[in-house]
């Protein structure tokens, strides 16, 4: 697998240039494949059944009874070396269910996650994962192809580095509605959420995703990212939702 972080620019190739991951094939017969039932593209990787039906319901349940509050996205004129500011935007109509004192609960969850299952899959080490985050999106909902740690300048016609997020996590948890399918729009990829289904991808660009309309029924998902320990960072201090793995930090990206 190529290293998550290693962007590309521009990305995606051309659909006769090598592939991204390094396999030596053209991208359109790999990673830009679009074969119907074909493999995961490099760096998305999927796991089947990983909340048990029980799990999923009781969480399902517990949102369904709780109030929550719409989403806001990344203002980057706002943000600064010390601060991430936050605004509402039309390309996103999500909220975000208030979890009460079952926090402790999830983070427990994605500790474990992160720690047991994705850092010795990938053999990297995490510095922090940010507190998780139960999104639900009603008939109507969705959210508009995006990167998770980069945001486009179209000044510059290039992604530049906007957030400290190495590692991106959703956790489905129900199926009962329609539309709602995770995209990637670069590697013509798509994914249809089940119940129980864990999904982890690289959270730069060229991982450019979105979550499409949900047409009816409520889409119910946990979602986190994470940094690792030996890569730079923008900001001085770990975000205020980070949840800290590891005590040693690698210096800022001013320092290097």
């Amino acid at each position: 697998m190529s290293a998550p972080g290693s962007i590309r620019d521009p990305f995606p190739p051309g659909r006769s240039e090598p592939c991204f991951c390094g396999s030596g094939r053209r991208f359109k017969h790999c990673c830009g494949s679009m074969e119907p039932g074909r493999p995961p593209p490099n760096g998305i990787e999927i796991r089947n059944d990983f909340l048990s039906p029980e799990q999923c319901r009781d969480w399902v349940e517990f949102a369904a009874s709780r109030p929550s509050e719409r989403l806001k996205v990344l203002d980057r004129e706002a943000s600064d070396s010390t601060h991430i500011a936050k605004k509402f935007h039309e390309g996103r109509v999500t909220e975000r269910v208030d979890l009460g004192d079952r926090v402790p609960e999830l983070k427990e969850l994605m500790q474990q996650i992160y720690s047991l299952i994705i850092g010795p899959h990938l053999d990297r080490e995490f510095a922090w994962f940010e507190t998780p985050h139960m999104l639900k999106y009603n008939t109507g909902g969705f959210y508009r192809a995006h990167a998770d740690s980069d945001e486009y300048e179209p000044e510059h016609g290039r992604w530049a580095h906007a957030l400290d997020r190495d590692i991106s996590v959703l956790l489905y948890l129900n199926d009962a509605f329609e539309g709602g399918d995770l995209t990637f729009e670069y590697l013509a990829y798509r994914i249809q959420p089940k119940p129980g289904m864990l999904v982890w991808f690289p959270s730069d660009a060229r991982y450019f995703h979105g979550a499409e309309p949900v047409t009816a029924g409520t889409r119910y998902a946990l979602v986190s990212w994470a940094a690792f320990s030996d890569t730079a960072k923008l900001r001085d201090t770990p975000p205020e939702s980070a949840v800290m793995l590891d005590p040693v930090l690698p210096p800022t990206a001013s320092e290097d």
